[in-house]
């Protein structure tokens, strides 16, 4: 499964403001032309070869532009350019199959929709293609990353370490999105999970709650750094973490499977040891414990407040009312192309683990535990 998308965009301008600066060393200006022209010198390329290669063209040869970046890297030419310069021809972007099919993961696509408004003022094919989170197919990823016009990648939520290996052996810079290399080889971009659990977590407890059923999956790693971020903010406040009354597990994030895990949770306790709040791992999964907690006649937030981890641009688009913990999906996009270009232009810099984080936005689905109509104190 695959997908292509190229935009152009002048940049004349911000080549002329870099080039006609001041050379104090030598006490004369440099103009753009002379620069461009002591690149071609030394390279062998022509001025106008220099040229669509630092305006970011892509129809260049590798070799002309690798030649170019590295001469211009030397002379200072990329030293303070701005920001959203990118000298890149090609992105690989993969992600899980699920990304790109009709009823697929909206978390992943605005992480897409991030990357492509992150390359829009710049001249770069981007392909897109689906592989699986833990045992990819090596040669589907291979066959992408060395044609000709690809020279970065970029791997969404994708665990294998194979992968992981041959991106780094193959000198094109590479950056994980919601993942993690665990020889710390490469440079990655991720929601902090531990911290976006223990915010929300904690914003319950300073409720007032107690007695809190956290809903999710933990088919992943990173779900299992969340729920840790759950469990510290319990410890904060000397609470033992009980497994069979604050946990509930299911194997993925559907609204149908936690609509039939929550009411089987519901029905096998006691209703005098029912949650104060449920909290959803995703908006789905906060759909389905709506339409429980509607067909059991139990109102929201006066008898049980509902929370839920959601997409900050997705879940504001589609008008989410649902109180919830937000992750910036589409920045994480943005930041990690953001990584390409710094990766570029310091090739020897440390590796980057940049972590964002998210933030609580109340939808009035959760409410101070004493306001509770039905509230029962239970000492454990």
């Amino acid at each position: 499964m695959g997908g292509k998308l190229k935009i152009g965009f002048k940049i004349s301008e911000l080549l002329l403001q870099k080039f006609a600066k001041h050379d104090c060393d030598r006490g004369h200006t440099m103009s753009g032309k002379l620069k461009m022209d002591e690149i071609s010198a030394q390279t062998g390329y022509s001025v106008s070869t220099v040229s669509r290669v630092l305006s970011g063209k892509s129809y260049t040869s590798e070799k002309a532009r690798e030649a170019i970046v590295s001469c211009a890297r030397r002379l200072g030419v990329l030293d303070d350019l701005a920001s959203g310069r990118l000298l890149i021809n090609g992105i690989a972007v993969f992600a899980p199959q699920r990304t790109f099919t009709a009823q697929g993961d909206a978390y992943y696509l605005e992480v897409t929709r991030g990357i492509a408004e992150a390359v829009a003022p710049h001249d770069v094919y981007v392909s897109y293609c689906g592989l699986d989170e833990q045992r990819a197919d090596i040669k589907a990823f291979l066959d992408k990353v060395s044609h000709k016009n690809i020279n970065a990648i970029i791997l969404i939520g994708i665990d294998d370490p194979t992968v992981h290996k041959l991106a780094q052996s193959l000198d094109k810079p590479c950056v994980l999105i919601n993942s993690r290399d665990k020889e710390g080889l490469l440079d990655s971009v991720s929601p902090d999970h531990r911290a976006i659990g223990y915010r929300a977590a904690n914003y319950l407890f300073e409720q007032g709650h107690r007695r809190i059923l956290s809903v999710t999956s933990l088919r992943r790693e990173t779900m299992y750094w969340r729920l840790e971020g759950i469990k510290e903010v319990y410890r904060q406040y000397q609470i033992p973490f009980d497994v069979q009354h604050d946990l509930l597990v299911t194997e993925g994030f559907s609204e149908e499977e936690a609509e039939r895990a929550i009411s089987d949770w519901l029905q096998a306790m006691p209703r005098e040891q029912w949650p104060e709040v449920i909290f959803c791992a995703g908006l789905s999964m906060s759909m389905g414990a709506q339409r429980v907690l509607q067909r059991l006649g139990v109102r929201v937030p006066e008898e049980m407040s509902l929370m839920t981890t959601d997409v900050w641009e997705l879940d504001a688009r589609i008008g989410s009312t649902t109180t919830g913990i937000t992750i910036p999906c589409r920045a994480l996009g943005v930041e990690a192309v953001h990584l390409l270009q710094t990766r570029l232009n310091r090739p020897h810099a440390p590796v980057y683990n940049l972590l964002l984080q998210g933030k609580v936005v109340e939808r009035d689905t959760v409410t101070h535990a004493t306001r509770h109509a039905a509230r029962v104190v239970i000492s454990r």
